[in-house]
C-alpha cells in the first residue's frame, strides 16, 4: 500500500500572516505621524515678577492722593514663586528663578502666556499663595521648540485691581501710627528715621536684661468674611518681632490674637506676608461684616548688645473673593 505525504502549514503559522501585515501597517502609519516632544522653555527670574508694578495711575484709578513715599510702598514685594499658564493650561507653581518646559504649542502660532506672582505665606498659614490684588496680565508670545523665551524680553507690567482697598498704609516718613500699649510700663515706640536711604520706623533697645517693647497701631476697619485680607511688612530686624491683632468689638474689645512672628533678617531688608482673613473671621465676635482692629507689635532685646528694629513700610490690603 502506498502512502501519499501531504505537506501542511501549522495553524499558528497561518495565523501569523495577518498579525505581521497589521504590525507593518501600524509602524508605517505611526512613522508618518510622529509627535515632536521637544519642549520650548519659559525662563523667569526673581526680578521679572518683583520689579514689574506700575502705579502711575494708581491715585486716579482708586480715587486717592498717595504721595511718592506711599506709592513707592506699593512697589515693594518679595514674590518667590509664580503660577504659569500657557493657552489656558496650568503648568504649575514654580519657584523663581525657573525654566518652565512647554510641550503643547503649535509651531508658528503665538501662545497666550499668563504669569501670576506668588509667595510663601507666613504665620499660621505657611503655604504658597497667589497674589490676588492685581489684574491678570495676558501676553502673546512666540514659543519655539528647543528654544528659551526669556520673560525679560517682554517685561511684565502689573497694576493693582480697582477693587482693592488699603485701610492701613504707613511709610514712617513723618509720623508713626504706633504708641506704647501700656505707658505705665514703657514709652518705647517706633520713631521715624532715615536708614540706608529709606524712611523707616526705628526702635533701638539698649543692651541689658528685660529690654522690650509692646506697641499698638491706630485703629482701622476691615471686613471679616468673603475677602482676601493681607498684612505686608517690609522690615530689617536684629531680634524676633511678634505680630498680633487686637479686635475692637463691643463684646470683647481688648483681646489680642497672635498671627505670627518675624525672625531676625540677617542684615537684609525683607518683605513678608500674613493672611489676616482666618483670624478676623474666627475672632471678631460681633456677628457683623466688619471689625475695628489694631496691629500689636512686640519685641525684646539682647543682654549683651543693642537690638535694632526697623520697619520700612507696613500695609493692610483687601479685595472681595471671586
Amino acid at each position: 500500500m502506498r502512502y501519499t505525504r501531504v505537506q501542511t502549514i501549522p495553524f499558528m503559522k497561518k495565523r501569523a500572516y495577518p498579525f505581521w501585515i497589521l504590525l507593518t501597517l501600524l509602524f508605517a502609519f505611526t512613522g508618518c505621524h510622529r509627535t515632536d516632544l521637544t519642549p520650548a522653555y519659559i525662563e523667569i527670574q526673581y526680578e521679572d515678577i518683583n520689579n514689574c508694578f506700575d502705579v502711575t495711575n494708581f491715585n486716579e484709578t482708586h480715587n486717592l492722593t498717595y504721595d511718592s513715599e506711599q506709592l513707592g510702598a506699593l512697589l515693594k514685594h518679595n514674590f518667590t514663586h509664580c503660577n504659569v499658564y500657557v493657552n489656558n493650561k496650568n503648568l504649575g507653581c514654580w519657584q523663581v528663578p525657573c525654566r518652565v518646559p512647554v510641550l503643547d504649542i503649535n509651531e508658528g502660532d503665538s501662545a497666550t502666556v499668563v504669569i501670576l506672582p506668588a509667595f510663601r505665606m507666613t504665620g499660621m498659614d505657611n503655604t504658597v499663595t497667589g497674589y490676588p490684588f492685581i489684574n491678570i496680565l495676558r501676553q502673546k508670545v512666540m514659543l519655539q521648540r528647543g528654544h528659551t523665551y526669556h520673560v525679560s524680553e517682554n517685561p511684565l507690567s502689573y497694576i493693582y485691581s480697582p477693587a482693592i482697598t488699603i485701610p492701613f498704609l504707613e511709610t514712617f516718613s513723618n509720623t508713626s501710627p504706633f504708641s506704647p500699649t501700656d505707658t505705665s510700663i514703657s514709652h518705647t515706640t517706633f520713631v521715624p528715621t532715615v536708614v540706608e536711604g529709606r524712611t523707616a520706623g526705628e526702635i533701638v533697645l539698649n543692651a541689658g536684661t528685660n529690654q522690650s517693647f509692646d506697641v499698638t497701631s491706630s485703629a482701622f476697619q476691615v471686613p471679616v468674611r468673603n475677602y482676601y485680607v493681607f498684612l505686608e511688612v517690609t522690615y530689617k530686624t536684629e531680634g524676633n518681632l511678634e505680630i498680633g491683632l487686637k479686635m475692637s468689638t463691643a463684646v470683647r474689645p481688648n483681646e489680642v490674637h497672635q498671627i505670627g512672628g518675624i525672625y531676625p533678617s540677617d542684615g537684609e531688608w525683607k518683605t513678608i506676608y500674613f493672611n489676616l482673613a482666618n483670624t478676623l473671621y474666627s475672632n471678631h465676635y460681633s456677628g457683623g461684616d466688619a471689625s475695628n482692629i489694631n496691629l500689636v507689635l512686640t519685641g525684646s532685646g539682647k543682654a549683651n548688645q543693642e537690638t535694632r528694629y526697623y520697619i520700612d513700610d507696613i500695609k493692610v490690603i483687601y479685595i472681595p473673593r471671586a
